[in-house]
């Protein structure tokens, strides 16, 4: 079987899973290397992973319960302070596009704030014992001051937040704090008190937490995961996964989403190229008429001028030669980056890769 007719087959297959047809080709183990076990759960078994999904489902459900019970402490002192935060990706996610906060497997809490508030959620965080640094085998090292300010000034994030949580089975909560909904390489910064200005309750393992509206919801998913398709870092990383896409089509799938007001706010926010950009790859992979009407909302004159390229800042941009299912679907992507970016991008790269 060639490229081609394989690419074919394991799109009939996804596209199967998805609408619980008749699978007649075992594609289980490219959705487990792609993490998207929620088509793997639908997967006909039993199959190489059927116990490995099994355990990593429940071991997941512990851990989403016990972070936002470690959590609740600040998601309270959130709510009396009055600052405004939302819950993004994550559990949040999870429960909003497979109706089940555990179905995604996630490994940390996500927090969107505004920049005026870091000074004090980083308080909040610290006073509960939290500290800014990384897990090695020795336990938690805090990040050198170095660190700390390359992540903020090269990010779009603080340095992560962790704590020990006592429970063998989830030994540590990592909470990132996000101040923008767009990548550190943006030329441009969100209005955050806009972005965060209609927030809604959601109740997650028993804990009512914030998160965006739908209509944001999706606008803030389709950067987080346009960044995860196009930075020269992640890709170098491995992050071009199929559940980037399963994330965008259940969610549209479980969603009744207004198409002026998404465009609205896409226009005000200067970001309906991206958005886009993440809906076309999504619709062609599933193939599914729902995605008109959100394509044409956000479309623009310049939408399918940045289709076949990737990198996020300026100076970096590239033209991609591979297919997209080749790019997502091929072991050898990284071959291909090695041959196609410069020393100064590998340069980036490794600085990333000691930082962040």
């Amino acid at each position: 079987m060639n490229e081609s007719d394989q690419y074919e087959k394991i799109l009939e297959s996804i596209r199967a899973l998805a609408n619980d047809e008749p699978l007649a080709f075992d594609i289980s183990r490219l959705l487990y290397e792609h993490n998207c076990f929620c088509l793997l759960s639908k997967h006909p078994g039993p199959h190489a992973y059927t116990e490995q999904l099994q355990a990593d489902g429940a071991l997941n459900r512990i851990c989403v319960r016990e972070r936002y019970r470690q959590c609740l402490p600040i998601f309270e002192a959130l709510e009396s302070g009055g600052i405004s935060y939302a819950v993004i990706k994550g559990a949040v996610l999870s429960q909003a596009a497979y109706g089940d906060a555990a179905a995604r497997r996630s490994g940390d809490i996500d927090l969107l704030i505004s920049q005026r508030d870091i000074d004090e959620v980083k308080r909040l965080l610290l006073n509960d014992g939290f500290v800014q640094g990384r897990v090695t085998d020795e336990g938690i090292v805090p990040f050198t001051r170095r660190e700390l300010l390359f992540q903020t000034a090269m990010s779009h994030q603080a340095a992560p937040f962790i704590k020990r949580t006592g429970n063998p089975l989830c030994p540590y909560v990592n909470v990132d704090v996000n101040l923008d909904i767009l990548w550190g390489e943006s030329e441009t910064k969100t209005d955050m008190d806009f972005v965060l200005s209609e927030t809604e309750p959601v109740d997650i393992c028993g804990i009512s937490v914030r998160k965006l509206p739908g209509e944001m919801e999706l606008i803030a998913l389709c950067l987080h995961h346009y960044k995860d398709m196009n930075s020269l870092y992640l890709l170098s990383q491995g992050s071009l996964k199929l559940s980037l896409f399963c994330d965008l089509y259940f969610y549209l799938r479980r969603s009744k989403l207004d198409t002026i007001r998404l465009k609205t706010i896409c226009d005000k926010l200067k970001v309906r190229d991206y958005v886009y950009y993440c809906l076309y790859y999504t619709s062609r992979l599933f193939n599914d008429s729902l995605f008109g009407g959100y394509l044409s909302a956000v479309k623009t004159e310049k939408s399918e001028g940045i289709l076949n390229t990737f990198g996020l800042a300026h100076e970096e941009k590239r033209e991609w030669s591979l297919d997209f299912f080749e790019r997502l679907f091929s072991a050898d992507l990284n071959r291909y980056l090695s041959l196609n970016l410069s020393a100064a991008d590998w340069d980036k790269i490794q600085v990333n890769r000691e930082y962040m």
